[in-house]
């Protein structure tokens, strides 16, 4: 206004807005913990978005078209300003293409722009809602199924602050959603949030207790999936004493009894490592480390193993029964061996003399082990009535 007054676009109205009004989300749940901004000034989040939310394509489409007001951003008072709850992506374009300082800072690349283009900076169309209640249905549907998909551990933030604020109605007597509900909300039909939400809970107990830290983990990336993935096996819900999962209820904010609290800081350890300890999580990839843990965690022998030499390969073969051992060993002997017929043709008899005394070596072992076979078998239809 002309008396130098800022006016907000009053609540449940889209208007524009001085771009030096909009202030990043701190509390974005894209920023997970493999991707936080290092403080919460403007040229830290603008990298952490350069890095994480690929601004690179959307700042080439600005520089070329300028900024096109279709979709407002969702905006809510904070302090006399208006933070960004929707659409801190685009900010970050805009406030990188407006500052070459801070596009330096973040080590973005700004093409020129025409006057007609840059102009378009200036203000952006923004809708202004008084809670951040009333933003979260467009706002989960879009980042959860929809064309800006959140990695797993944004989604889970996202549903378990709007299920905290659901509790707060529901202990002041008031109408309230149930956490089965919000996920259908978010377009998410198969309930994957809830085992999100209740890894997440986990997460934030071991924190709260200061059982673990999710920022001691050894590897910079973050696999929230190993967690949550794990915990809809029986034998981690049993390791750690948790209920098993109940989709129509709501998932309790402190699931892991005390009692069982060493055994919560082992597993987040096996599964993530520690920094300060200087421990290599035992699960190197999802894909098969999370099914041998999960094999661990059903033999209390095992348990033992793991915990005293971090060391998932001892750990399994303790895990496994030795009949199984042998029936996998001599599945695989004889897969490779197949292997090995099919490609015959590559032996050279100069260069390769040595294959010799290893095939002697194969078949000394092939017989041994068919010896004990047939023996066996024999044994027992010997002693048949």
């Amino acid at each position: 206004m002309g008396d130098g007054t800022v006016r907000f676009p009053p609540l449940g109205q889209a208007e524009m807005v001085p771009v030096e009004l909009l202030d990043f989300d701190e509390n974005n749940p894209r920023f997970t913990p493999d991707k936080r901004p290092s403080d919460s000034g403007d040229s830290a989040v603008v990298s952490m978005l350069a890095t994480s939310a690929d601004l690179s394509e959307l700042i080439q489409s600005i520089s070329t078209s300028g900024y096109i007001n279709i979709e407002p951003l969702i905006v809510i008072e904070r302090n006399g300003r208006l933070t960004v709850l929707e659409g801190n992506r685009r900010l970050a374009a805009v406030k990188a293409l407006r500052d070459p300082e801070l596009a330096r800072a973040a080590r973005i690349s700004t093409p020129p722009m025409e006057s007609a283009q840059r102009e378009t900076l200036n203000e952006l169309l923004s809708y202004r809602v008084a809670t951040e209640d009333e933003a979260r249905d467009l706002i989960g549907f879009k980042h959860i199924n929809g064309p800006q998909s959140w990695d797993a551990f944004a989604k889970a933030r996202f549903a378990a602050r709007w299920l905290n604020d659901e509790h707060r109605k529901r202990d002041a007597g008031q109408q309230y959603l149930t956490l089965q509900q919000i996920a259908s909300r978010m377009g998410d039909q198969h309930m994957t949030i809830h085992r999100m939400v209740v890894a997440l809970y986990v997460l934030d107990q071991a924190d709260r207790n200061h059982l673990y830290d999710i920022n001691d983990r050894k590897k910079k990336s973050f696999s929230f999936s190993h967690l949550y993935t794990g915990l809809s096996y029986e034998e981690f819900t049993h390791y750690l004493g948790v209920d098993r999962p109940d989709r129509t209820a709501d998932p309790n904010s402190n699931p892991v009894p005390p009692q069982k609290f060493d055994e919560l800081r082992k597993l987040l350890t096996w599964l993530y490592g520690s920094k300060e300890r200087d421990m290599e999580p035992v699960v190197r990839s999802q894909n098969p480390d999370l099914g041998r843990l999960r094999e661990v965690l059903a033999s209390p022998a095992a348990i033992s193993i793991l915990a005293e030499r971090n060391n998932l390969d001892e750990a399994i073969i303790t895990a496994t029964p030795v009949d199984v051992r042998f029936q996998r060993h001599l599945i695989a002997a004889n897969a490779e061996l197949q292997h090995a017929v099919s490609t015959l043709e590559g032996f050279d008899p100069q260069a390769q003399p040595e294959l010799q005394r290893i095939a002697d070596s194969t078949v000394k072992r092939a017989n041994i082990v068919k010896f004990h076979i047939d023996a066996a078998i024999s044994s027992i239809a010997a002693n048949k009535p």
